[in-house]
């Protein structure tokens, strides 16, 4: 009772920001705009509301006529009342989440401090590990267990966070004004100084250009991503050890002590330099400077750490008795730097600076632009495992000094955030799609005049080539050979890793991505290449990203174990990594088929590592929407068939994702708690759970997954098809917002296949469709016997992840905004995908009620609630959106252009511009109303 009291509160603090929100943005737009404009907003609000409420009950005469005027409204506005409807929409939006993720961190808090060891809180680290000993599991196997685990989270620069880095600055300073004027008791100054701050931000951020002025460098989207490492990752990372560091005092008292050094559970990645698979603005240079940024990040933080570890550790030695260790390591420090100059008598001052010291030559060091150590500087030659070393002395000799607390609070997690991020902060990953390979080596075989035709040969002749060069040391090319610009493209890369690894150790460096690996030969090319720059430590990995490659998979991985010099390559580096696409599978065959093959392809994928005695770690290529593989990551994570995850882990992390993961340090640790806890309890579970699913179910699946990709397939293949995607969704549009470096569609003709995965979910997100997050799924399962899908609701994880994802697509699509967007299309077009669309929504929603028992969203009241109470401020946006698209559209025909051009063209240039900049800035609106782009 107390705690749902305490819930109740915390809920009247979110509705009394939000009303304070949205009245000072009201103010704001009537002392800016003036009083018509704010009135105008209003009038716009409360028609769209009731037309809400008009078809909540049926009333569809009443809103047809509602409807009507809205529209006849809207048509009126000139092009400034338009764009400022549309901001004002908008900057609601963007307040309204930054009020909402306050309330998560509330929630957070307020469940966490409602926790106790016999009831922790769910999802939480606690939770898991008291799952290991209520199972049985003995602390030794649980340590184990522990320092085994490995899960790596990898930022890449995917386009999808359509906010400029400008706009969400300045919602975190109001959502940090907020805080402290709902948390905290303030003076009546004081709490007008803070409501003033936030009136300010608002007025300012009405007043801020919303759209990119241009697309962002690579470093760019470097930056950006380390704005989020600096402002949650570094500081929440060390959290979550600590967290499982306290979860084994509590539940293994007698044999756990909080002075154990646990090896690190989470780790970072990036693309974000690395990535260049259709992204022509990432180059050699680029990655290399990608490497010394991070690098200068992580060193930066260390020093910061080491400078607060100063102001905390000022024990007078006379009060301590230092013991021989700690005395010899600092006497070695003291020789090898020089005497400290500061804090006498202070000897862990004293200590800490001799670190500082040490530091700041490694700084030194990656700032060289020649990256190679200087004769001047001192550093730490076995780089980050000398820097945790000396802490882990400080720290063991704080606790022979009675000094446990400090070193537990001052020491300890500054221990674990250099484990875990290390000198070079994140492994860089290099992709590079498979044809761009192919070229490399076919140029370097013909060079050595070992094979003219390379890229005529078939699977099987390729391999046997490629097998015999990998196991000849000798290079294929000279140092400064004539080579085509893809060859000494790639082996630029390459030699970028070299170096790296040379200044870092292999840690440095990730994994080097295959993408469209279709056959063997695209996995053996990369290694190749790796050979003719010297580079032997080199982990290269299959993307399988169609349907058809996902079900080559473990053909392709079996047939590249049996060949002898890879499989010893693989046994040196210790792992195969294979990574999983779930944006071009699910564009490729659908909802429903995608996340079957999916499936299927990491139990055969597991089998054949386990036949060929092989470590595996399956890379998990997500985006944010469900369409994308998105979704709530803890589940998710136990939804993987048993014994594919096994202690080994990577997931991609992006675009807005990144913003509403790490957007705060509190809302970074409950995210990473949550897939710390899902990644324990499935790496938990036995193999042999596999052979536990009935092979009713299996059978089910394979039916509703077939007939679902020849629905879909039917629907992408229908004559039309592709004009009709073209003219419903402001596809073209996105492809004009300057929200990433890599373009929207990969070389080519307009088409379906060469249009990547984002815009294509982005742009039915828009349209509130909401298409690749369901489509499929009513008319694949039309057959199954009814109770068979309740059973396999209630008795299989991955089923049951699959219905409710599909459910929150479901729920946050509309078909009555839907049906506005097909006044962009002709009559032909409606009569004939209307019915397929709407009829499969209906089919796929009655599906799941069936299947489920309950409403769409039943058991989700939270989100439920929030689309209830979102859509009528949506709905304006996408109103306007598509009056908007109709006026570009009708200024874009051939005639219109014409006729514009013979009259004043500059005006008609000026017009189209205002309005293409109206039209991108609905689409900014509508994602932050849906809270989901691509």
């Amino acid at each position: 009772l107390r705690a749902r009291v305490h819930e109740d509160i915390a809920t009247d603090q979110l509705r009394s920001d939000v009303n304070f929100l949205g009245t000072a943005l009201g103010n704001i737009v009537s002392e800016l705009e003036g009083e018509e404009m704010f009135a105008l907003v209003e009038d716009v609000r409360q028609l769209t509301k009731e037309l809400r409420e008009l078809e909540g009950v049926g009333e569809w005469k009443k809103s047809e006529r509602l409807r009507s005027v809205l529209q006849e409204k809207l048509s009126e506005l000139d092009l400034a009342e338009a764009e400022k409807l549309l901001r004002a929409f908008t900057v609601y939006f963007q307040l309204i989440n930054t009020a909402e993720e306050l309330q998560r961190v509330r929630m957070n808090r307020l469940r966490e401090s409602q926790a106790t060891s016999e009831k922790p809180r769910s999802e939480s680290v606690a939770a898991a590990i008291k799952s290991l000993k209520d199972d049985g599991w003995r602390y030794e196997q649980v340590r184990q267990f522990v320092d085994d685990l490995d899960i790596e989270l990898t930022i890449t620069a995917h386009p999808t966070e359509v906010k400029r880095q400008t706009t969400r600055i300045k919602l975190e300073r109001i959502a940090k004004n907020l805080r402290q004027l709902s948390d905290e008791k303030l003076s009546p100054q004081a709490y007008r100084g803070r409501e003033q701050a936030i009136y300010a931000g608002i007025a300012t951020l009405w007043q801020t250009r919303e759209l990119f002025d241009r697309k962002p460098t690579v470093l760019d989207e470097m930056k950006s991503a380390h704005h989020y490492f600096e402002h949650s990752i570094l500081k929440a990372t060390p959290k979550i050890m600590l967290d499982i560091d306290d979860s084994l005092s509590v539940y293994y008292p007698e044999e756990h002590s909080s002075k154990t050094f646990l090896s690190p559970v989470i780790g970072f990645r990036s693309w974000i330099g690395g990535d260049r698979d259709g992204n022509p603005f990432v180059e050699p240079e680029v990655t290399q400077q990608a490497y010394i940024a991070q690098s200068q990040l992580a060193m930066k933080t260390y020093l910061s750490d080491l400078d607060r570890m100063v102001q905390n550790l000022s024990q007078w030695q006379e009060r301590l008795e230092l013991d021989d260790d700690f005395k010899q390591r600092f006497e070695d420090l003291s020789e090898q730097l020089g005497e400290a100059d500061r804090f006498d008598e202070e000897p862990y001052r004293q200590y800490l600076q001799l670190l500082y010291r040490c530091l700041e030559s490694e700084l030194e060091l990656t700032q060289s632009e020649k990256n190679e150590r200087l004769e001047d500087a001192f550093g730490y030659p076995d780089s980050i495992k000398g820097y945790v070393s000396d802490l882990l002395k400080l720290e063991d000799s704080l606790w022979k000094t009675k000094g446990k607390r400090a070193a537990e609070a001052f020491v300890r997690p500054n221990v674990y955030r250099a484990a875990a991020f290390q000198f070079h902060l994140t492994p860089l990953d290099i992709r590079e799609h498979s044809k761009v390979h192919e070229i490399a080596v076919a140029d370097l075989l013909a060079y050595a005049g070992i094979c003219s035709n390379y890229k005529e040969l078939d699977e099987d002749a390729r391999i046997a080539v490629l097998e015999k060069e990998l196991c000849n040391k000798r290079p294929l090319a000279p140092v400064g050979a004539d080579l085509v610009y893809e060859t000494t493209r790639a082996l630029s890369f390459l030699e970028v890793f070299k170096q790296v690894q040379n200044r870092f150790g292999e840690d440095a460096t990730g994994s080097y991505i295959v993408s469209m690996t279709e056959g063997v030969s695209d996995i053996l090319e990369p290694l190749l290449l790796a050979k003719q720059t010297g580079l032997m430590a080199i982990d290269a990995v299959p993307l399988f990203e169609t349907v058809q490659d996902l079900q080559n998979a473990p053909e392709v991985l079996d047939r590249l174990f049996n060949i002898p010099c890879y499989k010893a390559h693989v046994d040196v580096r210790g792992l195969q990594e294979v990574m999983i696409g779930y944006s071009d599978s699910n564009k490729d065959a659908g909802f429903l088929s995608a996340n079957w093959a999916l499936y299927q392809a990491q139990e055969k994928i597991t089998q054949v590592c386990k036949a060929h005695g092989i470590p595996l770690r399956i890379f998990h290529g997500r985006g944010t929407s469900i369409g994308r593989g998105g979704g709530p990551a803890g589940k998710a994570i136990l939804a993987q068939p048993a014994g594919s995850v096994g202690g080994r882990m990577r997931i991609t992390e992006q675009g807005e994702a990144l913003s509403e993961r790490y957007g705060d340090v509190d809302l970074a640790h409950r995210h990473l708690e949550q897939v710390t806890h899902a990644f324990i309890l499935s790496s938990a579970k036995e193999a042999s759970e596999a052979a536990n699913i009935p092979d009713a179910y299996r059978q089910a699946m394979d039916a509703a997954g077939e007939r679902g990709k020849n629905f879909y397939r039917s629907l992408l293949e229908a004559e039309n098809f592709l004009d009709f995607y073209h003219t419903i969704t402001p596809i073209e549009e996105i492809s004009r917002l300057k929200i990433g470096s890599r373009p929207a569609r990969r070389k080519g003709e307009r088409s379906l296949d060469n249009l990547r995965a984002i815009p294509w979910v982005f742009s039915w997100t828009q349209c509130r469709a909401n298409l690749p997050g369901w489509f499929s799924l009513g008319t694949g399962f039309e057959d199954t016997d009814n109770e068979l899908l309740k059973e396999m609701y209630q008795e299989w994880a991955f089923f049951k992840t699959l219905i409710d994802f599909a459910q929150m697509s479901l729920a946050k699509a509309d078909m009555g905004v839907l049906a506005s967007y097909f006044a962009l299309v002709t009559e032909d077009m409606k009569e004939q995908f209307w019915p397929i669309i709407f009829d499969e929504y209906q089919k796929s929603v009655a599906m799941i009620e069936s299947i489920t028992g309950k409403a769409l969203l039943a058991d989700d009241t939270t989100l439920a609630r929030g689309i209830t109470l979102r859509n009528p401020y949506v709905d304006p946006i996408s109103y306007l959106q598509v009056e908007l698209l109709q006026r570009l559209r009708r200024l874009s025909s051939t005639d219109s252009t014409i006729e514009a051009e013979e009259n004043n063209s500059s005006e008609f240039q000026e017009e189209q511009k205002e309005l293409e900049s109206a039209v991108l800035i609905s689409l900014i609106g509508v994602a932050a109303g849906m809270r989901n782009t691509g």
